[in-house]
């Protein structure tokens, strides 16, 4: 960087001013683009007249002021800087101060900030314009006088210090003595500090704002004004007054204000030493003085007093520097003082107080430390800043600038020093990581002295996401050689010489150099590239089938049961292989490594072995333990790579049990296994458990920790294939150790090593060459274990492909039903049932086509067992593989899609595993149950509810039936039901939907059809109640999958254990849940539902329906009256919903639920004509089961059929009603209440009022007609009404010559009618 000049020219308002002072003032930006920065800088110069002029860059003049007729001794300023927090308040203020040899004058920064930004863009519009420059009114500031000091060389501010009330209280009693009364508030203090001779060091005090004046001295500034006045007036009166002269403004000084006198309040005295200098430091709580005898004091500024001195420093320059460093957990601010000596041509830095010189630097003699305190101007007036700046530099003489750094940890001594400087070097060598600075790095850690500091640093470097392998190769280099005794006979001595810490780190570098050299090998395993062998080679086969300790051709039946089974299309699709450009290549040695404990607390017996042992981390991620598991074995196979990966981890040290775990994990995931893959994972698997040694062999009647692991690790596999081929591998390596152990044994010691392959061959091998695993058999634990873990695997891949099938007529969802036979196991004999109830609700199949199904797999169930008995009988065994064989003779071939054929193969693979399970009557009450539970979850969904039902009436058995439904009531269902009763009765009609939800959870509108689906389950409790008695208890079987486990019980079992129901209990809800589905469905108000019943019916309400309870005979009439009053309402509202008639010759055809036109399941909720009618069925059905008179309802019912035009349905009605002659009455009404509405309607009115008798005609204006609904009937079918009347009335009764005369009235108006017309 060059510096250049921007302005050259002369300064002073006169020939003889000479510059004495000079600072260079930069001023904040507050523009947004350049926060922080500063906008321009304002130099300010001192003259020997007294003037202070200020210019810009360019040497345009701002303006000057003259404080003082003397030269200007020094310029400095006060602003904001980073030492302030925690010292002085932040908030002081920025100030200019300006030292005379008499005074000292100080300007508000703010306004100084202000007026220079004013200035500046005047005089920049005045030379733009071409105008005269501004005149600006001069600047406000305070000026104190010296009135004690000899002589003064410097000053400085360190500004408002925090008030002491000890030290305010200590200093009035003893300026103002024993009676003085002293405030007990202490005021804040402006500190001023100058430094000269007599005294050396003075401290000014001057007190922030006004005190109170005390009366005297008041008194006493009166006195003297009133004096200066009267003799002023006496001098005029008695010597006349002077004449004023005119003199020229332009030869006129400036009026300089006089100072306030400012005495000393403390002083360091010293006659003979002359103080030269002052530096405060940046958080103005020290300071540092030079003197004309070589010696620098350091002074703490808020005691006044000194605290330490230096000598031999002639002509010194000091400075201060601020480190912000961490220390104890918290931020703190360190303040190293600098001491330049130019005679000595030295730098020192100190810790200033007690601490030693932390530091010394040989430079040029003739250089210049440059100490500015300030930062910018303005930096109050913009919150938020933190300025950037240099306050320390360095200049040499040949114009070379330099920036003083000094780092925190230089600070820190004492007893713990060394560790102290590592611990900041550890701070260090983060910094230097983050920047990439491999060469830092490595330096850094070499100065790092301590050694659990330097294992520490170790711990970082292995944390840190920029560690690379040469990085780490030059930290083992360096450091391996002082923690590791290479040569064995300085073990002895290196042992003593090394505390505990050297050995931790010792072990830990080595545990390092391990798994470096681990990374390293599989590195180079990944790149290399070669041909991969053919799946189909019969070579490959063969040693697979070594492996497996089969023969080929079992092994090939292995390998293609993939096929067979219809898994290669499903593995596919849904298992991700994680390739070696995606992960492995990702993988640095940094995250391979911290996936290994390498930071072991305590020292490893080694017991002479140059091995460590190393264990992989507990808490490792999944998605980085896939990773792990690609780098580690996602190399390609041949036979050098199984070479190389041996011997890699032979000398790792890692443990092999976690490596086994993660490479079970890496197969899992894996994509269709072919006989490479298979190859490629058996022979990890057996180089991992022969490095393992004794730990994978065990006693014939134990079973061994390493393969108890393993086998845990499979049975929880969601992947039953690769888990049954894994299992196939490992019992094979298990089988082929056992018998080398077993071998070792029978042989020589000496022969052992010749004679141990042709001794194994000749065991493993038979006549035709192959031996089997699946003719041996299971003497020993390990093998009884395997074969049962294999079984229960193979037993799972039918039931996991069926549950990753999706049909694709089916739902978009698919789905996720991952099941283990760990799951299976844990989750009980039902948890099969229960996966398959889910997969059909999940796969959109219809109701009639998932019963076909499991009708289908029940008859064939049956079939086979019926095959089975025979078969045993006589003598004869049945393979599993024959079940293909079996469904041509079982079933006969009907026409079905692929889809449905597939289920159904599906379905029948897993019924030979879980028979019990797959059963129609098991899948259907799972079903059912979990829809009732879908329903729980979202109660405004009631179809889930209705679907519920029509599940359970797919079941046959009726005890399964009768124990679902009432699980799914008291589950459930009955606490809803409850909840929407007890709010009915509190509001007394249908409640508003803001209250349902609120307390119900479901909507206004879904109240009716959860109600109507309870009544269909009080039903369904009440049909199936009535079968049990006559059918025999059903007798559950356990599959075979879980013989001699205990667990929780299934579903259908837990049906039939349900006690039986109360039948009169039961149908007690089922007349409260009537009454709140009609109170609901037609939205009646005034209706409290537990109105219809006494107290003995209330008792009992919501208690468990297996309750033993009894109907009472005696009913309260009030009970009575209501039970009927709300019949009457629903029959009302039930016609009234009907829809009108469009025509006059239209009638009512009533259909009720099971005819041809009814749905496809009776308990799915309908509303329409006919759902209306069965609403005035079960309202009639409830009278008759209270015991109300029927004659009441069906007349009732005719008599709104009628009222509503229904005429045909009405007279459908007529036949079951008793009382004729009181029916006959109502419809002659019905009759004179139509005619009324002719006679007022009709256009040919006149004429039908001659035919009619006055009699007739008085009684049928007496009619109302507003109770008609549909008046508006022929006249045909009015003559029919009163045909019925007649027929229902006697003879003799006053009504049937009513009747007689109205009919022969309606006769002459149809005759009228038809004659009209012709």
């Amino acid at each position: 960087m060059k510096l250049r000049i921007t302005w050259r020219g002369s300064v002073g308002f006169n020939t003889s001013d000479e510059v004495s002072a000079l600072l260079c003032l930069p001023l904040i930006s507050q523009k947004q683009s350049s926060t922080g920065g500063p906008d321009w800088t304002c130099v300010i110069i001192g003259l020997t007249s007294g003037y202070v002029a200020m210019y810009t860059e360019s040497g345009l003049v701002l303006l000057s002021q003259l404080f003082e007729e003397e030269p200007v001794l020094s310029l400095k300023c006060r602003t904001l800087s980073s030492g302030v927090n925690g010292v002085v308040s932040p908030d002081m203020g920025e100030e200019l101060v300006i030292l005379y040899p008499r005074s000292i004058t100080t300007i508000d920064g703010f306004s100084l900030f202000q007026t220079l930004r004013g200035c500046r863009n005047q005089v920049a519009k005045a030379a733009a314009s071409g105008g005269e420059s501004v005149n600006v009114p001069p600047l406000g500031y305070k000026k104190w006088g010296l009135i004690d000091q000899g002589m003064v060389k410097d000053c400085a501010t360190p500004g408002v210090m925090p008030p002491y009330l000890y030290d305010h209280m200590a200093h009035s009693s003893l300026a103002k003595g024993f009676n003085h009364v002293v405030s007990s508030g202490a005021p804040a203090t402006s500190v001023l500090m100058t430094v000269g001779r007599v005294p050396f060091v003075g401290f000014l005090t001057a007190q922030e704002g006004s005190a109170p004046p005390f009366v005297a001295d008041v008194a006493r500034l009166y006195a003297s004004k009133l004096k200066d006045a009267l003799v002023s007036a006496a001098s005029g009166w008695l010597f006349g007054r002077a004449k004023t002269k005119e003199v020229d403004s332009s030869k006129m000084k400036p009026k300089i204000e006089l100072a306030t006198p400012l005495p000393y309040r403390w002083s360091i005295p010293d006659k003979k030493r002359i103080g030269v200098s002052v530096s405060v430091s940046l958080g103005r709580r020290l300071a540092v003085v030079t003197d004309d005898f070589g010696r620098v004091t350091l002074i703490d500024v808020h005691r006044c007093v000194g605290l330490r001195m230096w000598k031999g420093y002639r002509e010194a320059n000091c400075g201060w520097l601020e480190v912000e460093g961490e220390w104890g957990g918290t931020k703190r601010l360190v303040a190293f003082l600098l001491i330049y000596a130019p005679r000595r041509g030295l730098l020192e830095v100190w810790t200033p107080q007690q601490g030693p010189r932390v530091a010394a630097f040989n430079v040029p003699k003739q250089s210049r430390l440059i100490y500015t305190p300030h930062t910018m101007l303005g930096v109050n007036s913009v919150r938020g800043v933190r300025c950037k700046v240099f306050p320390v530099i360095f200049i040499t003489p040949d114009g070379l600038i330099s920036e003083v750094s000094i780092p925190f940890h230089l600070a820190l001594g004492g007893k713990t020093s060394k560790r102290a400087r590592d611990l900041h070097l550890v701070k260090t060598l983060k910094t230097h990581l983050r920047n990439g600075n491999e060469e830092e790095v490595l330096a850094t850690m070499c100065e790092i002295k301590t050694a659990g500091v330097r294992k520490q640093a170790v711990l970082t470097l292995i944390m840190s996401q920029h560690l690379t392998v040469p990085l780490l190769q030059g930290l083992l280099d360096h450091f391996l050689s002082l923690y590791v005794v290479v040569d064995d006979t300085q073990d002895e001595e290196g042992a003593q010489n090394l505390d505990h810490e050297s050995r931790l780190l010792g072990q830990q570098l080595l545990r390092l150099k391990q798994l470096l050299h681990l990374y390293t090998a599989l590195t180079q395993l990944h790149k290399v590239r070669e041909a991969s062998p053919d799946p189909d080679d019969q070579d490959l086969v063969i040693e697979l089938a070594k492996l497996l300790v089969l023969t080929p051709h079992e092994t090939g039946e292995v390998l293609t049961s993939c096929e067979h089974n219809g898994y290669s299309n499903y593995l596919n699709t849904c298992t991700k292989k994680v390739t070696f450009l995606e992960v492995a290549q990702n993988i640095s040695v940094g995250s391979f490594i911290r996936c290994w404990d390498v930071c072991v607390g305590t020292l490893a017996k080694t017991d002479g072995a140059s091995v460590l042992p190393v264990e992989l981390k507990e808490d490792i991620p999944s998605e980085k333990k896939l990773k792990l598991g690609e780098f580690l074995y996602g190399w390609a196979w041949h036979g050098e790579s199984v070479k190389s990966f041996r011997t890699a981890i032979k000398t790792s040290g890692t443990n092999p049990e976690s490596l086994l775990h993660v490479a079970l994990i890496h197969w899992s995931l894996s994509p269709h296994p072919d006989t490479v893959a298979a190859l490629h994972f058996g022979t990890i698997v057996h180089t991992l458990s022969s490095l393992a040694g004794d730990k994978v062999l065990c006693d014939i009647s134990e079973q061994s920790q390493w393969w108890t692991a393993v086998r845990d690790k499979l049975i929880a596999s969601t992947q039953p294939y690769h888990a049954f081929i894994a299992a196939l591998l490992c019992r094979g390596s298990h089988a082929t150790l056992e018998a080398q152990s077993h071998s070792r044994r029978q042989s020589n010691i000496k022969k052992a090593k010749d004679t141990e392959e042709s001794e194994v061959e000749a065991k493993t091998q038979t006549a035709d060459g192959y031996s089997s695993l699946n003719d041996w058999e299971g003497l020993s634990m390990e093998m009884v274990e395997w074969n049962l873990v294999l079984w229960q695997v193979e037993c799972l891949m039918p039931l996991n492909q069926l549950l990753s099938l999706l049909p694709p007529n089916g739902s978009e969802r698919r789905p996720k039903l991952e099941v283990s036979a760990k799951a299976l196991l844990d989750k009980g004999k039902g948890y099969v049932a229960e996966l398959v109830a889910n997969w059909f609700i999940g796969s959109g199949l219809s109701l009639s086509t998932v019963e076909k199904l499991l009708e289908q797999q029940d008859t064939y169930r049956k079939s086979k067992e019926r095959e089975e008995a025979m078969d045993v009988d006589n003598g004869r065994e049945i393979l599993a593989g024959d079940d293909e064989k079996m469904t041509v003779d079982v079933e006969e071939p009907d026409e079905e899609d692929a889809t449905s054929e597939e289920i159904k193969k599906l379905l029948r693979r897993v019924g030979a595993k879980f028979p019990h399970s797959v059963a129609g009557d098991s899948v259907f009450t799972n079903m059912a149950w979990e829809l009732a539970a879908a329903w729980h979850k979202t109660p405004d969904d009631v179809s889930m509810l209705f679907q519920a039902l029509c599940h359970i009436d797919k079941i046959k058995n009726s005890h399964i039936r009768h124990g679902v439904s009432l699980m799914i009531w008291e589950t459930w269902v009955s606490q809803c039901v409850r909840a929407a009763s007890d709010l009915m009765e509190k509001v007394g009609r249908l409640p508003k939907d803001r209250l349902c939800r609120r307390d119900l959870g479901l909507g206004e509108h879904s109240l009716a059809p959860m109600f109507q689906a309870g009544l269909g389950l009080l039903e369904q409790i009440m049909e199936a109640n009535v079968v049990c008695e006559v059918e025999k208890p059903l007798v559950l079987s356990a599959d075979r999958f879980w013989m001699g486990q205990e667990g929780s019980p299934a579903l259908v079992e837990l049906t039939i254990m349900q006690k039986m129901t109360c039948y009169d209990l039961v149908y007690q809800h089922y007349q409260l849940v009537s009454v709140l589905y009609l109170t609901a469905q037609h939205n009646l108000k005034n209706i409290r539902p537990l109105s219809c019943f006494d107290g003995k019916g209330r008792s009992v309400l919501f208690k468990s329906l297996t309750t033993s309870w009894t109907v009472g005979g005696y009913t309260d009439p009030a009970v009575s009256k209501a039970r009927m009053a709300l019949l009457c309402r629903v029959i009302t509202a039930a016609i009234t919903s009907l829809p009108d008639i469009a025509g006059p010759s239209q009638g009512l055809m009533v259909r009720f639920p099971g005819t041809s036109s009814s749905p496809s399941c009776k308990w799915v909720p309908s509303f329409t004509t006919w759902g209306n009618s069965t609403n005035i069925r079960q309202a009639i059905d409830l009278g008759r089961a209270w015991g109300l008179t029927l004659d009441v309802l069906n007349r009732h019912h005719i008599c709104e059929l009628y009222t509503s035009g229904f005429d045909s349905a009405a007279e459908e009605v007529l036949p079951i009603v008793n009382d004729g002659p009181l029916l006959g009455s109502q419809l002659v009404l019905l009759a004179g209440q139509r005619l009324h509405h002719h006679l007022l309607n009709s256009p040919r009115t006149a004429h039908h009022l001659a035919l009619t008798s006055p009699t007739i005609t008085e009684w049928v204006k007496s009619c109302d007609t507003g109770s008609l609904r549909c008046p508006t009937v022929p006249l045909e079918q009015t003559l029919m009404l009163l045909t019925r009347a007649l027929n229902l009335l006697s003879e003799s009764s006053q009504e049937y010559k009513m009747a007689t005369a109205l009919y022969e009235t309606l006769s002459a108006f149809v005759r009228d009618q038809s004659s009209s017309c012709t």
